[in-house]
């Protein structure tokens, strides 16, 4: 998954990274083996994603921000599930998340810090 100097992560389902020149974000799944094409079930709203695989969800919630679901995809590459989410409006903004619901809670001592 190529990136750049930008937010990425990992959830137990899935991983995700903004992808140089910033326009896209990257969502990368792991496909259980003996899935074929038509296992996979991907929905892609401009504020909602939805992921099953062989009837397992995989991932499904609010966009912490919007995506243009014109332009965005998804594609096989060997044993992976990536969905290309293309940013709204063309926008480089880094996303922090993919999804709100993986949004830190609260504040903490340490991310005052880094306002000052």
């Amino acid at each position: 998954m190529p990136a750049y100097n930008a937010p990425s992560g990992s959830t137990q389902n899935y991983r995700w990274a903004n992808i140089a020149p910033g326009e896209e974000v990257e969502v990368e799944f792991d496909l259980p083996k003996g899935c074929r094409h038509r296992d996979i079930d991907v929905v892609i709203q401009a504020a909602h994603v939805r992921v099953k695989v062989m009837g397992q969800s995989l991932a499904e919630g609010d966009l912490l921000n919007r995506c243009d679901p014109e332009d965005s995809r998804w594609e096989i590459r060997g044993t992976r599930l990536v969905v290309v989410l293309v940013k709204d409006g063309g926008s480089k903004i880094p996303w922090p998340n993919v999804f709100v619901k993986d949004c830190k809670q609260t504040i903490d001592l340490d991310d005052v810090k880094n306002w000052f």
